[in-house]
């Protein structure tokens, strides 16, 4: 008996359908599309490209790069984690599309590369997945949820969310970061002017087919969206301002490292031992806001996972140890309606509680305690007003500089007629020194 080529199809995603509501009972609704940790045992979750540490989580669909996520355990015992993928639109809500239309392979999949800390004083179990792999691999390109998850009373547990995007490059782009035609911000801002060029991709309506998204660092908080062309033709879509693609430039990020626990380093000003941790003292900080620019290399708010023993660098991953490390701002008073928070990838370039500094009355100044891996971090102090309405400012304690190196991250997404999901069809990176 012949069996026809459209009916193995259907036969196949119905298998793959009746599976997907087997394995995946989260409720989409009730997650929350970001960047977070919800387990306190989760430490130093990262995603970038794989042999680049301080890359941002974009991968092209098309190239040979991978990308890496990973995180750590702190449990003396590893534990069963699972992962799934979810398709995103421009906006960060799930799309219309199931598993089987956006990615070949598993919904569901087990962490098995995973192992435990060698020759540390806090035990961790290190987990890592190389994207694509064997057991899943992206058909669209977007934006992408990645959920991590463990299992309690045939009950998952999300332990930690990560966004990524993935990119198929069909459109061209020419742009630059300019400084502001305004003098109020001609000094304290950048501007980033682009054309997009629409020769391999037919748009009907751009104001309709196209969303763009501009982003700083690779921060959420701050990003820019919803810009319409400015001028049009044939061939261009053309997007320069004055103002509504303007980002204040900020300062370098502050930056501390401890590679080594045994010897003071760079901007550690004392290290004690009391098993089983290592008490890390940061030299305190003093607002920059009125200081004047001062130039030196950062990683734009990433860090880099590094120890140094017996002498000699070491990258691994599995042998660099925990320590609290202690951060202090020095400020005459408490700023008024508003909280202070300690910001950069160490915070997954989130606000959120566990980053939320206190001012102690007796030394003047905010304070923080931070569990943290070895090795070299980029921070800044953000001021987070009451008001919600208002947007987190990077400048009050930093000061802010047309000078300052900031990346700055362009997303074109492309919705077809007809269609129910975003595409993203060109990402470029721009940097304000070039």
């Amino acid at each position: 008996m012949l069996i026809s080529e459209n009916y193995l199809k259907f036969l196949f995603i119905s298998i793959l359908l009746i599976y997907s509501a087997h394995v995946f009972s989260i409720n989409k609704d009730e997650l929350e599309y970001k960047d977070r940790v919800y387990s306190e045992n989760i430490k130093s979750m990262r995603m970038h490209l794989d042999g680049w540490e301080v890359s941002y989580p974009i991968l092209d669909m098309h190239g040979d790069n991978s990308l890496l996520f990973s995180f750590d355990y702190l449990e003396s015992v590893s534990e069963a984690f699972y992962y799934t993928i979810i398709h995103c639109n421009a906006d960060w809500k799930p799309s219309n599309l199931m598993f089987f239309e956006y990615a070949d392979g598993f919904e569901e999949n087990q962490i098995r590369d995973y192992e435990s800390s060698y020759n540390t004083h806090v035990h961790y179990t290190h987990y890592n997945i190389l994207f694509p792999n064997n057991d899943i691999r992206f058909t669209k390109s977007g934006n992408y949820l990645l959920v991590v998850y463990s299992y309690e009373s045939n009950k998952k547990i999300i332990a930690c969310t990560k966004r990524f995007m993935i990119v198929e490059q069909i459109l061209e782009i020419e742009g630059r970061v300019n400084p502001s035609a305004d003098n109020l911000h001609r000094r304290t801002s950048h501007k980033l002017d682009f054309k997009i060029f629409r020769n391999n991709l037919y748009i009907d309506d751009p104001f309709r087919e196209i969303k763009i998204v501009i982003m700083q660092n690779f921060q959420w908080h701050n990003k820019i969206e919803g810009l319409q062309p400015s001028f049009i033709n044939h061939y261009e879509l053309v997007y320069e301002f004055e103002e509504r693609n303007l980002f204040r430039a900020s300062n370098e990020y502050r930056y501390f490292t401890f590679h080594d626990t045994e010897r003071l380093s760079e901007r550690v000003e004392h290290i004690d031992f009391r098993h089983p941790y290592y008490y890390i003292r940061l030299y305190a900080d003093e607002s920059n806001l009125f200081r004047r620019y001062s130039s030196y290399e950062d990683i734009n708010g990433s860090y880099v996972i590094r120890t140094q023993k017996f002498g000699t660098q070491d990258y691994s991953e599995i042998e660099a140890d925990y320590a609290i490390v202690h951060f202090k701002l020095n400020y005459d008073v408490p700023v008024d309606n508003a909280e202070v928070y300690i910001f950069g990838e160490l915070s997954n370039r989130e606000i959120s509680d566990e980053y939320k500094m206190e001012y102690n009355l007796e030394t003047r100044a905010y304070e923080k305690i931070l569990l943290l891996k070895q090795g070299y971090y980029n921070y800044r102090y953000l001021l987070v007003d009451n008001d919600k309405n208002k947007p987190p400012d990077h400048a009050f304690f930093e000061g802010s500089h047309f000078e300052t190196e900031n990346d700055y991250l362009l997303f074109i997404y492309h919705r077809e007629p007809g269609r129910t999901y975003d595409k993203l069809v060109a990402y470029r990176k721009f940097n304000s020194r070039d």
